[in-house]
């Protein structure tokens, strides 16, 4: 319960209207908020509402042990509501623009309290903040009712509210609920950032994950950003907007720090110049090679001896397996491959090593060597079907016995991985 109801008035500053604070079982409550900042734009066009707490004597209470004092779902909905109101009184009083306020709900407990919906439409007129800009911030994973949860998103939307959800990839979060809830906006969990940081892989699979968010309808908000690496990572995935200490630390006052807006052109100019070095990346690895391609394909092109062809390219130890396409994308010849990979060959792919009559003509190494006729085109690392590893492929077209074909050899990426992790467009 709370002790005082009433606001207390703190945080004095003689240029701008002071903030409120309130009461919860002998604790003071204040605000804090945190900017979300549009890539794009280089500047904040949101801020998080979160809750701070402090004893009598000053000492901070973590937001843990404040979260955990409620006793029911009751009292975690009061203090929920609390907090709501609280942000929702100091957002108003600062000067904000067109920014959006999120606020985190917490949806378990209004599912399973059920409580009056008009809570949120009377703290919108008493705080004359437009509903347009209020997130309402819901974590999928920790709500089992999920009709209940949808009347509920229903009705904030009705009321012109955006939906944001939070931690997405935490948890027992799915894509279904994404589908199924249709977010405006996705915040993705922090720790997704911090792996990527360390694993091209996991870069890959954010990749991945924005991608499918943005083919969802949805924009997406990488959380947790605390290094120009991870923002950096966050850039090159495709992100929408970022948040973390890495760009500002939650505050009282609503802000956009000094010098973001020169932090995001570096942060743009720095992701051009890794995209230029991943190209030079790929021409340094792939130089050493090219001369044997060509003289493979001159080969090939003189006799018609695929196999014959392939083995000069043997010769670096790079190369995993070569094979032949005719224009429409068939695979017509076996895969050829030098006799130090033939014993790495992983076995539990057996049934995908065979390209006898496979066609691909929907992978990039094929209709951009089409595209540009007599031209060695090397493609960005992807993952290879043929044996579930990481490759690059030179590949161009060439005229052998009357007919067009696409000469296509792969060279393994495994130790280069740490290198790049975009995935192949």
């Amino acid at each position: 319960m709370l002790d005082n109801a009433d606001a207390c008035m703190a945080l004095h500053d003689p240029l701008a209207e002071p903030m409120q604070c309130t009461r919860y079982r002998g604790l003071t409550l204040t605000s804090h908020f945190q900017p979300i900042f549009s890539i794009a734009h280089g500047r904040a066009v949101g801020y998080e509402g979160l809750v701070r707490a402090r004893h009598d004597d000053g000492r901070p209470e973590t937001p843990a042990t404040l979260l955990a004092l409620p006793n029911d779902g009751q009292q975690c909905l009061e203090l929920d509501r609390t907090c709501r109101t609280l942000h929702m009184h100091n957002f108003a009083r600062q000067a904000s623009g067109q920014a959006w306020l999120f606020l985190n709900l917490n949806s378990q407990y209004l599912v399973t309290e059920r409580p009056d919906i008009g809570f949120t439409r009377n703290l919108l007129q008493a705080t004359g903040i437009p509903a347009h800009r209020l997130v309402i911030e819901i974590i999928e994973s920790e709500v089992r009712d999920q009709a209940q949860l949808k009347q509920f998103i229903r009705y904030f939307r009705e009321l012109g509210c955006l939906i944001a959800i939070d931690d997405f990839g935490a948890g027992h979060s799915n894509f279904d609920r994404i589908w199924d809830l249709e977010p405006d906006i996705v915040k993705i969990d922090r720790r997704l950032i911090q792996d990527a940081s360390n694993s091209p892989r996991v870069g890959r699979i954010l990749n991945g994950i924005v991608s499918l968010l943005h083919e969802a309808g949805s924009l997406v908000v990488i959380e947790g950003v605390e290094s120009e690496h991870e923002a950096l990572l966050a850039i090159a995935a495709n992100a929408d907007m970022v948040q973390g200490f890495y760009f500002a630390k939650p505050q009282p006052r609503l802000s956009d720090p000094q010098g973001v807006a020169e932090i995001f052109a570096s942060l743009r100019r720095g992701q051009q110049w890794h995209s230029v070095k991943r190209h030079a990346d790929l021409q340094h690895y792939s130089r050493g090679i090219e001369g044997l391609f060509q003289q493979a394909l001159v080969e090939f092109a003189a006799h018609q001896q695929f196999v014959q062809s392939s083995t000069r390219l043997f010769s670096d130890p790079r190369t995993v397996r070569c094979y032949l396409l005719n224009e429409a994308g068939y695979q017509v010849s076996p895969n050829v491959y030098p006799l130090h990979y033939q014993q790495q060959l992983n076995r539990r792919f057996a049934p995908l090593q065979c390209g006898d009559h496979a066609n691909w003509s929907h992978k990039h190494y094929h209709y951009r060597a089409l595209k540009q006729p007599g031209v060695i085109q090397i493609s960005r690392p992807y993952l290879s079907v043929a044996d579930s590893r990481m490759c690059i492929t030179l590949s161009q077209t060439v005229h052998a016995g009357g007919m067009l074909h696409v000469f296509c050899c792969d060279l393994d990426w495994q130790e280069q991985s740490r290198h790049c992790s975009a995935a192949e467009p």
